[in-house]
């Protein structure tokens, strides 16, 4: 390899964060030329030695995964890569390689084992089910743009994907409820103009109209806000009998699904108060309330990810420090797949994004270059041993 030290250099700039873009483009050129594998492999174990161990790390499985990314042909999507954490050393080394190169949909040189034997299923997609005051339905996936209905002289609007209230409606007020399926999310503009994002498998409960002394809506799932401000009219979201969140105009994302344990509250930005029984809880621009649903125990993070956390509205999937059963379940919910786990689930952290538009078969080859033992039966996924 010609200037060794100086892809060497500019490797050390890229691990510390400092790197130009110029510097990164000529970093990722010199890798996708595919040239001196052994002098790149030497280079990044050198990297990863350098770097804390960790006494999970699996030098067999970090190996196979720097050699993996080492014989791709494609380049990159413009996304964060995908891998497996064993150790911080070896994550940072493949980041490094990979954030160049490293494509979703890539067959290994050294496999010809298909990853799925059946058909493969697509990725989700915008839409939702609007439930009338009556109990009617109306499937959103299909219609186009226009007037839904009219419900006491409120005209529901659809419009390039997202759902509106007008505020001429001076009739008597109606409840409606937005739910998006598993393998669906949808937007929606509530009659005060707040919007919302409605990830897949949730629910939200609201009013044509908001009258009173507060705007109170019920949301089960997944949900980002961006709330109209109104001092004299605080905005409520409603959890459960015993969790509610109340603000007057801010940013904020709530993960409160029903098959899990722990709820919580993000906020991006302006002001929240999180009422957790008898106990409320201020939280900042930056910080995350975790609440346990059985115990009522709190916990804050004075540092959330806010970026990785909102990632889902913005298509992609964020396996940021995620568990496998965690990672497993993001899956079903925007594939609308069932799971199985056949043994007690591995305990492996991940790290890193893709964008939700992938099949998932593109998924599922990660899952079996990070170690994950699975087969899928039709819509079924199997996790093994």
């Amino acid at each position: 390899m010609e200037a060794k030290e100086y892809y060497r250099f500019l490797l050390e700039r890229y691990y510390n964060g400092s790197a130009t873009a110029a510097e990164e483009e000529e970093l990722f050129a010199a890798l996708r030329a595919g040239t001196d594998e052994e002098e790149w492999t030497v280079m990044i174990s050198e990297l990863h030695a350098a770097a804390p161990a960790d006494p999970a790390y699996n030098p067999v499985l970090y190996e196979q995964q720097v050699n993996s990314i080492l014989q791709q042909d494609s380049p990159v999507r413009s996304r964060r890569p995908v891998i497996m954490r064993y150790a911080a050393a070896a994550a940072v080394a493949l980041l490094v390689v990979a954030a160049g190169y490293f494509t979703w949909q890539r067959t290994s040189r050294k496999s010809t084992v298909p990853i799925v034997a059946t058909a493969d299923v697509k990725p989700g997609k915008n839409g939702a089910v609007l439930t009338l005051a009556d109990g009617s339905e109306v499937v959103l996936d299909s219609l186009g743009n226009g007037t839904v209905t009219t419900q006491q002289g409120t005209r529901v609007i659809l419009s390039n994907g997202q759902l509106s209230y007008d505020a001429a409606g001076t009739g008597e007020v109606s409840q409606n409820t937005m739910t998006t399926p598993r393998g669906r999310k949808f937007r929606l503009r509530l009659p005060d103009g707040t919007n919302v994002w409605l990830n897949a498998a949730s629910a939200i409960s609201y009013p044509t109209a908001f009258t009173g002394n507060t705007r109170s809506v019920t949301l089960t799932g997944e949900a980002y806000f961006e709330v109209t401000a109104n001092k004299d009219q605080p905005f409520i979201v409603q959890l459960n009998n015993e969790t509610s969140v109340r603000v007057l105009g801010t940013h904020f994302n709530i993960h409160a699904y029903p098959d899990e344990n722990n709820i919580s509250t993000t906020l991006l930005e302006g002001a929240v108060r999180v009422h957790v029984q008898q106990q409320t809880s201020l939280l900042k621009p930056g910080q995350q309330l975790e609440i346990n649903k059985k115990s009522g125990a709190t916990a804050l993070n004075n540092q959330a990810d806010t970026l990785a956390i909102i990632a889902w509205k913005n298509d992609i999937l964020n396996f940021q420090d995620k568990k496998l059963t965690t990672v497993i379940s993001m899956i079903a919910r925007w594939y609308d797949i069932e799971v199985v786990y056949e043994t007690t689930p591995p305990d492996i952290t991940f790290v890193g994004e893709i964008g939700s538009d992938v099949n998932l078969s593109s998924v599922l080859n990660f899952l079996k270059e990070s170690g994950v033992h699975f087969r899928l039966e039709n819509r079924t996924l199997i996790i093994g041993k």
